[in-house]
């Protein structure tokens, strides 16, 4: 299975630039919102076929028996946890991060296409791209085919840590996401147990979507919520100050 985790990836990579040779082609701009979403399909198409190939062709044919594959409706509640994971990632890893980069972390090139949306139609795709294909995906090739290899060859925790740094090393491929390392590291630990632990993808799966979601979300509309939120503290500020002041005249 090792080989064809391998596979896997590289069929994203071949799938991403064929995808992005059309796009390139048809004279748009790679770092706009739906273009960099058709490259995404194209990646994960790629990774699929062969993810399906080997299903069909060095196992059993069942993605739910071979990669655990099974999504269930009434773990929908693992959305809130994701988010609940990206949040303490966050927190857990600033102190590091923080003294890693005391001028300000780099923005990761998906920062800068998500916060570009413009229209409903591209808040819709990122959407879709980032917080329902990705986590599919990336949970079949991390923990439904590279994990379950490595759990056969040492033991729980030891597939699990290395399962993770592959996972979060892997975004390396984008430099300026260092400083996401530590976090996806975590998140991928977490990811790893769950995924041993209930034995297929269902929780996994939409967990990660919880985590992608949130992250889309921030990236999307980060400015316009910090906005609102210093806009309530000043008028509470106002509030306080009135509140003060009729006690003062008492």
């Amino acid at each position: 299975m090792f080989w064809w985790t391998v596979g896997a990836f590289f069929a994203g990579v071949l799938g991403a630039n064929i995808v992005g040779v059309f796009v390139i082609a048809a004279h748009a701009d790679l770092t706009d919102p739906v273009p960099f979403a058709l490259v995404f399909l194209g990646q994960a198409g790629g990774s699929f076929a062969l993810v399906w190939l080997f299903s069909a062709r060095a196992s059993s044919g069942s993605l739910a028996a071979d990669v655990g594959l099974v999504l269930r409706p009434s773990d929908w509640w693992a959305l809130l946890a994701g988010m609940g994971l990206q949040i303490a990632a966050a927190l857990m890893t600033y102190p590091l991060v923080d003294s890693l980069f005391p001028d300000g972390a780099p923005q990761q090139g998906v920062a800068g296409i998500t916060a570009g949306t413009r229209t409903t139609f591209e808040v819709i795709v990122i959407f879709l791209s980032v917080a329902a294909v990705a986590p599919i995906i990336e949970e079949i090739i991390y923990r439904g085919m590279l994990l379950s290899w490595l759990r056969r060859h040492m033991g729980q925790w030891a597939a699990i840590i290395v399962s993770a740094a592959i996972f979060a090393g892997l975004h390396l491929v984008d430099w300026n996401a260092r400083a996401a390392v530590p976090g996806l590291f975590l998140i991928g630990v977490v990811l790893g147990w769950v995924a041993l632990r209930r034995g297929d993808l269902s929780l996994a799966i939409p967990i990660h979507a919880g985590v992608n979601l949130l992250a889309a979300i921030m990236l999307v509309w980060g400015d316009e919520m910090a906005e609102w939120a210093e806009r309530q503290l000043e008028e509470l500020d106002t509030l306080n100050a009135v509140v003060h002041w009729i006690i003062g005249l008492l």
